[in-house]
């Protein structure tokens, strides 16, 4: 339970209002908790496919076989986020986590044990399992990670992403490392799953449980209390920009023409939950990313050497210069979204994106396309986080619609204080971030295999150059949909209002 989705009660309105940093060593045990598990998520999804090669070699399959394996892992994958929103909302976020990381290990330990006895089939089924693993791992850390940062009041959605890329990073070298000491594929995944479990024990007890999150609402709460009463904010009125998963609360004076101003808004949603609508719109405003991240990794250094010509020493240069600016991007996106504002950080990233696809495309000669590679990880590194940074914020929103929509009374009864729903009738707003953010997870998926199919179709030297310039046009929609990235606009809880 985030400390902001209990503030004030149990009716879910506390996220209406960040709550202050009152219990700085819970929350901050929880920040360091969450990124760790983002690294050994990062860590183990790296070791799984830069080791495909020794898989090849093991089981004797060829790249075909393993592609299909690839795919069927994002199907699994996406089944994984789809039902990471259904176990969090019964154990919370912060369980899924833990699970699917030790599920996780185990897949891991199984692929490299069943690769190593040349089992095909248990092959298959350890990389499914590994698959669905991944999927929820993916989902409930994006979840732990909007709580962390609602309890901070702040962005840092972006550097817990650029956590997981990092873990990438080492578990690439920790492949390297293996086979330059000759350590065979079953025992260095025994060692890598041994390094997710341990991960696991260490960070479980600081991630934000309900039970934690409770408490440091109710200490947040206590000084003043958060009131019952809310009020809808101006039509049109704009969000305060660098909240980052927190919201803006307006007084009288911020109203648009005063307090004389137009009439307020409530929020149209009522039954507490991100609308399938919403998330399917972000989706496609992040799906870029994937799709682009699929592609570079698999057509970077293809690009370079066939159809401009490089050496093989300069052809892992596109990837790395795409990876090294993608984490750069998300070390420095929350201080950006503070400054400017997430909408404008978002809508600068997609453009730059679409520069360096763009540039890629056109690009005669391989430094040119190296910096086009770069540009696109500047651009579009960020866009994922914040994505899901708002559907936090579109699930407090929809919480809060729910909260003061007026709702007929029972029975001889009277409406709930506030003219809302009677406390403890919808769901909080974690609830409804957890379901919204697995959903939204699935684009991830969906935009791995879409990247995978597009690898199919554009990857002949003839084509590879139009398969950049539609990249770049599938980013063009993230500059177009930014402005759905935008900060909560939500009701205030009256603390004069007793």
């Amino acid at each position: 339970m985030t400390p902001a989705s209990r503030a004030g009660g149990d009716d879910g309105i506390a996220a209406l209002v960040p709550a202050p940093l009152v219990v700085p060593h819970v929350v901050r045990r929880a920040r360091w908790s969450a990124t760790a598990a983002y690294a050994a998520q990062g860590f183990g999804f790296a070791v799984m496919l830069t080791n495909v090669p020794t898989y090849e070699r093991y089981l004797g399959i060829g790249p075909d076989v393993i592609t299909l394996v690839i795919l069927g892992v994002c199907v699994c994958a996406g089944t994984g986020s789809a039902l990471s929103g259904w176990f969090a909302a019964r154990f919370g976020s912060a369980r899924v986590v833990t699970g699917g990381l030790l599920v996780a290990a185990a897949g891991i330990l199984a692929v490299g044990l069943s690769a190593g006895a040349g089992l095909l089939a248990t092959f298959f089924l350890a990389f499914a399992v590994y698959g669905v693993a991944l999927g929820s791992v993916d989902a409930s850390t994006s979840m732990q990670g909007i709580d962390v940062q609602r309890a901070y009041g702040r962005s840092l959605i972006a550097s817990f992403f650029a956590a997981n890329a990092a873990g990438g990073v080492v578990g690439s070298l920790a492949v390297s490392g293996a086979a330059g000491l000759g350590i065979a594929l079953p025992v260095s995944l025994a060692l890598v799953a041994a390094a997710v479990a341990v991960t696991v024990l260490v960070l479980r007890a600081g991630l934000l449980s309900r039970t934690a999150a409770v408490a440091v609402a109710g200490e947040a709460g206590e000084p003043g209390g958060t009131g019952s009463g809310v009020r809808p904010l101006p039509d049109g009125a704009a969000p305060v920009s660098g909240t980052g998963g927190g919201s803006t609360a307006l007084g009288e004076g911020d109203r648009p023409g005063g307090a004389g101003g137009p009439a307020v808004r409530v929020p149209r949603a009522t039954t507490g939950m991100v609308g399938a609508g919403t998330v399917i719109v972000l989706g496609l405003a992040m799906l870029a990313f994937p799709v682009a991240d699929s592609a570079v990794s698999s057509w970077g250094a293809t690009f370079l050497q066939d159809v401009l010509g490089a050496s093989a020493v300069v052809g892992p240069l596109g990837f790395g210069a795409y990876q090294a600016t993608l984490i750069c991007s998300r070390l420095l996106g929350d201080r950006a979204v503070e400054r400017w504002g997430r909408v404008r950080v978002v809508a600068l990233g997609g453009a730059v994106g679409v520069v360096g696809l763009g540039l890629v495309a056109v690009s005669p000669v391989w430094p040119l396309a190296v910096l086009g590679f770069a540009a696109t990880g500047l651009g579009l590194g960020v866009v994922a986080p914040m994505a899901f940074s708002a559907a936090g914020d579109r699930a407090a929103e929809s919480v809060a619609g729910a909260a003061v929509a007026p709702v007929a009374p029972a029975a001889g009864g009277d409406l709930a204080a506030g003219g809302g729903p009677a406390a403890g009738v919808g769901p909080t707003v974690e609830e409804a971030t957890d379901r919204a953010v697995a959903r939204l997870n699935v684009f991830t998926y969906v935009g791995a295999v879409l990247g995978g199919a597009m690898t199919g179709v554009f990857a002949t030297t003839d084509t590879l150059r139009l398969g950049f310039g539609v990249l770049a046009v599938l980013a063009l929609a993230t500059v177009v949909l930014a402005g759905r990235f935008r900060e909560a606009v939500l009701p205030v809880a009256r603390a004069d209002q007793g």
